[in-house]
């Protein structure tokens, strides 16, 4: 469905229609933005296709988006569940850049998030680019120096976090769509590990907005079923967030025989690690590798405890922008 927004005004006083398009869509809005966002890559498609035509996801899409002559120009879209959400997908048309379109939307989709009750929005972007001062201007903070990932609070990081990672019971289920939106608050959280979530490219502060992708599309889309991507979450029954993963995917470069497992959980929640990986089932034909690091024991520890070898200590600045650390590379054959 469409709902008007307001009328407003472009840089160049060209006027526009600002609205929202929730999904799921009609079937011509969905094809408007189908068309509008053409230029994403195709796992970036099936995501938008799930917020645009699924009713049974759980969470709630919006693309917010200004019209012109009827047609869409520009958008920003929201995808949240219990107030937090991945903000994404800020593009505007060529031939209407520079022109203000996206302060125009940013502006409002930070105020309609405030008032509905939302607490907190990840995205990832370039550093120091035009994108990350305007969100910058909005009120988004970079998680650290000279990145490119941001997040907003309607209050603080310290109170949210304490909140929804609060000591809870939890129920532990396999990873789907209803995750994505809020498993950022978990990846980036304050926390003293750094090797996170490698199979999802979480080194550092950084979001599984893009990483999760291919473990959903794997698990969840039956024409690409892939059982060698398997993810557990553990939800906590108080915030609903995730508040710790286990999960395995076959490694990019050797998939045919290593698989790459990953485990992560906020403090408090470690107790629910070991049972999700031994959910996960590793195969036993298949050689098994874990990266971690010495700012977080509890990893070190578990995977010793499971049967696997540290291997060797990788000396290098690892994709952090504030600080050098070791990586630490663990096997089980």
């Amino acid at each position: 469905m469409y709902q008007k927004i307001q009328d407003a005004k472009l840089k160049t006083g060209e006027s526009v229609e600002l609205g929202v398009v929730l999904g799921p869509a009609t079937p011509e809005l969905a094809a408007s933005m189908r068309a509008l966002l053409g230029h994403k890559g195709e796992i970036w498609k099936w995501q938008i296709e799930q917020s645009l035509t699924r009713a049974d996801t759980k969470v709630e899409s919006r693309f917010y988006i200004l019209l012109k002559d009827r047609q869409p120009i520009a958008n920003i879209c929201s995808v949240e569940h219990n107030g937090i959400g991945i903000f994404g997908h800020v593009y505007t048309a060529p031939a209407e850049r520079r022109k203000g379109a996206a302060d125009i939307i940013h502006g409002h989709q930070i105020a309609d998030f405030k008032k509905r009750g939302g607490r907190a929005l990840y995205l990832g972007t370039g550093y120091d680019t035009h994108p990350f001062h305007l969100y910058e201007k909005h009120g988004f903070k970079g998680v650290e120096p000279r990145s490119g990932y941001m997040y907003w609070f309607a209050d603080n990081q310290q109170s949210f976090e304490r909140d929804v990672f609060a000591k809870a019971p939890v129920r532990v289920e396999p990873l789907s769509f209803e995750h994505w939106p809020t498993l950022p608050a978990l990846a980036m959280m304050n926390h003293s590990a750094r090797v996170r979530i490698a199979g999802m490219d979480v080194f550092s502060i950084r979001s599984t907005e893009g990483g999760s992708l291919p473990y959903l599309v794997a698990m969840h889309c039956p024409e690409k079923k892939d059982d060698g991507f398997r993810a557990f979450v553990a939800v906590s029954e108080k915030s609903q967030v995730p508040v710790a993963i286990a999960c395995v995917r076959p490694d990019p470069i050797f998939e045919l025989q290593t698989d790459i497992l990953d485990m992560f959980c906020a403090p408090g929640f470690e107790d629910t690690l070991r049972p999700m990986v031994e959910k996960l089932a590793l195969l036993p034909a298949r050689t098994v590798i874990c990266y971690s690091d010495g700012l977080w024991p509890v990893k070190p520890k578990l995977l010793a405890d499971l049967g696997f070898t540290r291997e060797a200590v990788l000396k290098q600045h690892y994709r952090s922008p504030s600080q050098s650390y070791d990586v630490e590379l663990w096997k089980r054959v």
